[in-house]
């Protein structure tokens, strides 16, 4: 796994390290920094990724506040960056396709509206994707085809381009979070003349009513995942557009920041959960009050799953009064996963914090801590419990000292 900080540092860290111990500290097994290597990044790292190609992980990407997108050697015990691209601009997320035809492009989201796109062949960064009127956040290519390209945006829209086509050209389709319909194929049916000949790509479509933080696609390319500053997920059909409408209730949050950053959710195929369903991970931001949480929700249904809490930390109206949370335990920056972990107890998780730490969940019984309807549930039998004794007492009329 590699991680990228504030400092700003990348670390690779071995994960198998530490064989079946579930209480372990890891240790970085190779590092670079501005003071280790003098074509390192100079500011923040805002995205990482690896190579997907290597046959053993050996290169990765990164972007940082210093407007630049690196290739860096991963060479135990150092990282050796290769080569920059310069962007002139602020790159917030980048994408680059695993799909065996990929183009061997990586898509950048930045501070300016256009998408631009680095070829790792040529080694230029000169070619953009026209279509937003404001910052780009996010960016992912689709798993399914190799030419398409999800993006999302400050001006609340997001937007898929066919990279095959130049100029504006490039961007075929958007979604709208008020069109539950989507694009009708002429041959599926009686459908209304108004859904027919509804355009694919629309400059008034939004996707939320708020700037759109973050898009994903799930693993098969059927669906869409995007997150808003509406504290809105929505799910997407990927073939017509539409809005799914899946609701995940109340209890999310993502609220506007000072800082423009790239906030996606974690999607976990169904093969690799219990349930055997698609699951959406989403660590909770709020900018004055964070709170150490992580939702599970069933993809597909919106269903609340589970509650993850950061173990130790104050929630109450005392705990962020008078300080900032962005450096602090609580603010929960980024989530990655891996199946079938070291501790041998299947699925792990991997969360980024403020504080510079990254903590790692598995899932094993017990669960630990009762979320809210665990409690609750646990309260409401005990409840029940308590009034049938109470009567069982009464009919008995025994001394009910003799039952406890």
């Amino acid at each position: 796994m590699i991680s990228g900080g504030a400092d700003p540092s990348i670390r690779l860290w071995d994960l198998e390290s530490r064989g079946s111990q579930l209480e372990h500290i890891h240790r970085s097994c190779a590092s670079v920094s501005k003071s280790s290597h003098e074509d390192a990044h100079t500011h923040a790292i805002t995205s990482l990724s690896i190579y997907p190609f290597d046959p053993v992980p050996s290169t990765i990407l990164s972007t940082s506040h210093d407007g630049t997108l690196k290739l860096s050697a991963l060479q135990s015990p150092a990282i050796t960056p290769l080569h920059t691209f310069t962007l002139d601009c602020t790159p917030y997320s980048h994408s680059f396709s695993a799909q065996p035809a990929s183009t061997l492009l990586v898509a950048v989201a930045t501070s300016d509206p256009t998408v631009r796109l680095v070829d790792l062949r040529s080694g230029l960064s000169t070619h953009g994707l026209p279509g937003h009127t404001a910052a780009v956040l996010s960016v992912s290519w689709a798993p399914h085809r190799p030419y398409l390209l999800a993006s999302a945006s400050a001006d609340n829209r997001v937007i898929i381009f066919d990279v095959r086509r130049g100029g504006h050209n490039s961007a075929i389709a958007t979604l709208d979070m008020d069109d539950p319909v989507g694009l009708i194929n002429p041959g599926a049916g009686s459908v209304s003349a108004s859904s027919e000949s509804r355009s694919a790509f629309s400059r008034h479509g939004r996707a939320h009513n708020g700037a759109v933080t973050g898009v994903r696609w799930t693993s098969n390319g059927s669906h869409i995942i995007t997150t808003g500053q509406d504290s809105r997920i929505r799910v997407w059909d990927a073939a017509t557009g539409a809005n799914t409408l899946v609701h995940f209730g109340p209890r999310v949050r993502n609220t506007a920041s000072s800082h423009l950053a790239e906030r996606v959710p974690l999607i976990i195929p169904k093969r690799f959960m219990n349930s055997g369903q698609e699951t959406l991970l989403w660590p909770n931001f709020h900018e004055q009050d964070d709170r150490g949480e992580i939702f599970m929700f069933e993809l597909r249904e919106g269903t609340f799953v589970k509650r993850l809490r950061v173990p130790g930390l104050s929630t109450g109206p005392q705990a962020s009064r008078g300080r900032s949370t962005a450096l602090s335990a609580a603010r929960i920056n980024d989530l990655v996963w891996r199946g079938n972990g070291a501790s041998g107890e299947g699925l792990e998780l991997f969360s980024a914090h403020g504080d510079g730490t990254i903590r790692t969940w598995v899932s094993r019984e017990p669960d630990g801590e009762p979320d809210e309807a665990e409690e609750a549930a646990q309260a409401d039998r005990k409840r029940k419990h308590d009034v049938l004794e109470e009567i069982y007492q009464g009919f008995i009329g025994a001394d009910p000292r003799l039952y406890t």
